[in-house]
């Protein structure tokens, strides 16, 4: 065990995950030969830049601001290649002011991502466990709260939602 404290040992977790991901980013990188900045390998990589002194996170053709938001010291998920194509999607749909939602098998991770990559731009995200006696009531004053606080919203079993509340949502949502 050592003498870390329980702290030390998460954010040395932490630290050890981000770098294994990295080490194999570049060896991936080395082993394609990416040699222009402008190389779509490269591109597709998460990078974060100081730019006109804000931090700004660039991945493809997305640009993001970095979120600043203090989340805490805690574990990171371990990202592999279907996690780096899930960050893609969801920050070039952030960049376009959309949102995203990963679907499959209960189990496989998406709500663990969603967390994941807020952490890795500094957005607080709230999970939210959706039941089937959710009103529109209740739904706006979370959402309200969301839009307040500037966060992130991992919506689980959103399929128990009733579709007149949906309804209502999606209403809301567009600005009709």
């Amino acid at each position: 065990g050592g003498n870390l404290s329980k702290q030390a040992r998460i954010t040395l977790g932490a630290l050890v995950t981000i770098d294994v991901h990295a080490r194999d980013t570049v060896e991936q990188l080395v082993g394609l030969q990416v040699s222009s900045e402008n190389s779509f390998d490269w591109l597709c990589q998460m990078r974060y830049n100081w730019e006109d002194e804000d931090c700004i996170i660039r991945i493809i053709n997305a640009h993001i601001t970095y979120g600043y938001e203090y989340l805490g010291n805690s574990f990171r998920l371990v990202i592999t290649p279907l996690t780096d194509r899930c960050y893609r999607t969801l920050v070039s749909a952030f960049h376009l002011h959309l949102g995203g939602g990963p679907e499959g098998p209960a189990g496989t991770g998406k709500t663990e991502t969603v967390k994941d990559l807020a952490k890795a731009i500094a957005i607080q995200c709230v999970v939210f466990n959706c039941s089937d006696g959710l009103d529109f009531l209740a739904m706006g004053k979370f959402f309200k709260g969301l839009a307040a606080a500037g966060a992130w919203s991992c919506f689980d079993e959103f399929n128990r939602i009733e579709l007149e509340v949906l309804s209502v949502i999606a209403q809301v949502a567009r600005g009709a």
